[in-house]
């Protein structure tokens, strides 16, 4: 079903954005071009970057599978929450702390508090979660290319990669933030093009299904209920969330790499604030995944790819992007998508590298830095890619695959930076609760592990970030006031 039109879109898409992003991106001449972008990155273009790395494959795809399903609804939409909350701790209270000295990551910030162990500790932690969770969206795009070209899910994975290789090989960061520009604008307008085509496609009779009881079911936003293991309900967005979102945006080098190539603290602020809007994002792909569940009530599903959207819920957008929509607009829709992947990818290996480069330099002295940086970004989208081809055999949905990835991580990562803040008599005391809280994380995820005969995790995804993170700072915490009271006895 695409056509020779559509794969001319996404090749003229692909090149025309690959050479706005070479057309961009600046002196390459140290790391510090490469991996801060010369610090002179207009605030504006991080925050749409951003917003665009937040949004994704992952939300594209996946967010509408949420509400299309049988028992789905717009309570995803909660999270927003804790998104807006976090951004406002990340603005006023961490974005100083990163521009009081000269770091090119959050982990450069805790390795000149805590000490250099600490640092390898918590960029360990950033390298590990990384692989993990970005990973998830280069899969959940090639669930799409699969689907669109008939390629192995394999093939399709190294595609993205090669791609993401070589958009981040040519520019650094610079390259990553201003194709993510492209990327937005392209996502956003097809999102809304997608839910203005549904509603004009549908007659009238298909428009009284929003009447339906079942249909108003999946309005509801608010989910009050204190079952723990319940992820999307609003006591988790306000409570749970805003630690996971304080991770993400104040503790990923996914995110804080582009604030640090803003030119001063004033402009990074305003990149975190303005990069609330992306919040919007969400609630437009529900509006999308309600939009096709009225749909296909009204027009059932093409047998052809039922079998598969009944396999894997998430192909259902996707489905229907090549099924359904016009000759054109088809193409350019996969070339976003495809874009999104590239960009997520390759936005995650601009940061793996910059992270990992300190080690790497020690191993591999004889290498230039330019040249050792790109190794790395090789060396890292041959990880992740590899990674991605684990997730096929995967029963949880994108969404929850995602977020489960990096449970163990990033409770520990805020946590150490809260330490690097607070402060520690003796540094050392992190590793410890770094290790009991992903101890105390993987218990609650697997509890079949400790013989016991409770089915699936013990609590919901959300949960599990403020445990480990409270867990990180209070047995660091614990530890360094017991012994500096022996010490004193």
């Amino acid at each position: 079903m695409f056509s020779s039109l559509d794969w001319a879109i996404v090749g003229i898409y692909l090149i025309g954005t690959t050479w706005i992003g070479h057309a961009l991106r600046g002196p390459q001449a140290t790391n510090y071009d490469f991996f801060l972008g010369g610090r002179n990155v207009p605030w504006p273009a991080v925050a749409a970057s951003s917003i665009a790395t937040t949004i994704s494959a992952i939300t594209f795809v996946s967010v509408p599978a949420l509400v299309y399903a049988a028992d789905g609804n717009f309570t995803y939409l909660q999270l927003a929450i804790g998104g807006i909350i976090s951004r406002l701790i990340v603005a006023y209270g961490l974005v100083p702390h990163y521009f009081s000295g000269d770091y090119y990551s959050p982990y450069d910030f805790t390795r000149h508090r805590l000490g250099p162990r600490a640092g390898r500790l918590i960029s360990g932690l950033f390298l590990l979660g990384g692989v993990l969770g970005q990973s998830v969206r280069v899969y959940a795009t090639a669930l799409v290319l699969e689907l669109l070209t008939g390629w192995a899910l394999a093939e399709s994975i190294l595609v993205i990669a090669c791609f993401s290789i070589a958009w981040t090989w040519l520019g650094g960061i610079r390259t990553v933030i201003w194709t993510d520009v492209v990327q937005f604008f392209v996502l956003v307008g097809s999102a809304i093009f997608v839910l203005i085509y549904v509603i004009a496609a549908l007659p009238i009779v298909g428009l009284e299904t929003l009447a339906n009881p079942s249909t108003q079911e999946k309005l509801t936003v608010f989910n009050f209920t204190t079952d723990p293991r319940v992820a999307f309900t609003f006591w988790a967005a306000l409570i749970a969330l805003p630690f996971q979102n304080v991770a993400v945006y104040g503790g990923d080098q996914l995110f804080v790499q582009r604030l640090l190539c803003c030119k001063n603290e004033q402009a990074a602020k305003k990149a975190v604030l303005f990069s609330m809007l992306g919040e919007v994002i969400p609630l437009i792909m529900l509006a999308v995944g309600l939009g096709l569940f009225i749909y296909y009530e009204t027009f059932p599903l093409d047998p052809t790819f039922a079998p598969m959207v009944a396999e894997k819920n998430d192909r259902i957008f996707p489905v229907f992007i090549l099924s359904v929509l016009p000759e054109g607009v088809r193409g350019l829709i996969i070339a976003g998508l495809l874009s999104a992947a590239i960009s997520s990818l390759d936005s995650i290996l601009a940061a793996l590298a910059q992270v990992s480069h300190r080690a790497a330099e020690s191993v591999l002295p004889a290498l230039k830095d330019i040249t050792l940086s790109r190794a790395l970004v090789l060396m890292w989208g041959i990880a992740l890619a590899i990674i991605a081809m684990t997730y096929e055999t995967s029963t949880l949905n994108l969404v929850d695959l995602a977020f489960t990835m990096t449970t163990y991580t990033y409770g520990p990562m805020i946590g150490l930076i809260l330490l690097s803040i607070i402060g520690l008599n003796r540094a050392d005391w992190a590793i410890p609760a770094v290790i009991v809280s992903v101890g105390l994380v993987a218990a609650l995820n697997h509890p079949n592990w400790l013989g016991l005969p409770t089915e699936g995790a013990v609590l919901a995804w959300p949960w599990l970030f403020p445990i480990a993170a409270i867990t990180t700072v209070g047995v660091a915490i614990g530890l360094d006031r017991l012994t500096t009271r022996n010490r004193e006895l």
